[in-house]
C-alpha cells in the first residue's frame, strides 16, 4: 500500500466527507426541484392544450406564438 496521507489527513478528510454531503444534498434538492418543475410544465402544457381546444370549437383562430 502506498503511504496517502498526505492526501488525506484528518482534517481535510472530514471537510472532503462535510463537501460530498453537501454536495449530495445539492444534487438531490435539485433533481426534486427538476421533476416539480418539470410537473407544472405539464400542467401548464395540458392548460394550453384545452384552451386551445375551446378556441378551436369555437370558431376561433388560436394566436400563433412570437
Amino acid at each position: 500500500m502506498h503511504d496517502r496521507s498526505y492526501l488525506c489527513g484528518e482534517e481535510s478528510c472530514t471537510a472532503l466527507e462535510l463537501e460530498r454531503a453537501c454536495c449530495n444534498e445539492m444534487e438531490r434538492e435539485s433533481v426534486e426541484y427538476f421533476f416539480a418543475a418539470e410537473k407544472e410544465l405539464q400542467r401548464q402544457r395540458e392548460r394550453i392544450q384545452m384552451l386551445e381546444n375551446i378556441l378551436t370549437e369555437n370558431g376561433i383562430p388560436v394566436p400563433e406564438e412570437n
